[in-house]
C-alpha cells in the first residue's frame, strides 16, 4: 500500500468512527454514554483533521508536519467507563447501545491494526512514530470498549432473555 492510499483509508476510517459515535451519542438514553460517545467522536475528528492536513502536504510534495495528538485521557471509571451503573440495571431492550458498542469495537480494532501495519511498512521515521501513536490511541479506545462490553454482556443477555435459563 502506498502512502497516498494509506492516508485515504485512514481518513475514511476516522470519518466512519466519528459518525458512529455521533449517532450513538444522539440515540443513547444514558447521559454518561452520551458524554463519552461525544468525546470519542471529537477524538476521531481530531485524528481526521491531522490526517487531512498531512495528506494535503503530502499531495503538494511538501514536508510532512506531524500534528502532536495527546494520548487518550482515561475514562474515569475503569470498570465500566461508558455507561452508568443505573444503565446496567435497565438493560432490557437496549439493543441499540449494545450494537453500537459492538460495531465501535470492530472499527477500533480495524483502526489500530491498520495504523500498526502502516507504521511497520513505512520507512519514514516520523510517519512511523505518528502511525504507531495512532495505533496505540485506537487500541486504548478498543480496550475501553471491550471492558464495557464485558461489564454489560451477562446482564444484557439475562435481561433480554437470550439465555434459555
Amino acid at each position: 500500500m502506498d502512502l497516498k492510499q494509506a492516508f485515504e483509508t485512514a481518513m475514511k476510517g476516522e470519518i466512519e468512527g466519528r459518525e458512529l459515535y455521533l449517532i450513538a451519542a444522539e440515540r443513547s438514553g444514558d447521559e454518561k454514554a452520551k458524554e463519552v460517545f461525544s468525546y470519542l467522536a471529537q477524538e476521531e475528528d481530531s485524528h481526521f483533521e491531522a490526517l487531512k492536513k498531512m495528506y494535503h502536504s503530502y499531495l503538494k510534495g511538501e514536508a510532512l508536519h506531524l500534528t502532536e495528538l495527546p494520548r487518550l485521557v482515561r475514562f474515569e471509571d475503569a470498570l465500566h467507563p461508558i455507561f452508568s451503573a443505573d444503565f446496567k440495571q435497565r438493560l432490557k431492550g437496549r439493543h441499540f447501545e449494545m450494537s453500537a458498542l459492538s460495531i465501535a469495537l470492530k472499527l477500533e480494532q480495524d483502526s489500530f491494526r491498520f495504523y500498526g501495519k502502516v507504521a511497520d511498512e513505512t520507512e519514514n521515521r516520523e510517519l512511523k512514530k505518528f502511525f504507531s501513536h495512532l495505533s496505540e490511541w485506537e487500541k486504548d479506545h478498543y480496550d475501553a470498549l471491550q471492558r464495557e462490553i464485558s461489564y454489560l454482556e451477562d446482564d444484557y443477555f439475562t435481561e433480554n432473555r437470550f439465555a434459555p435459563f
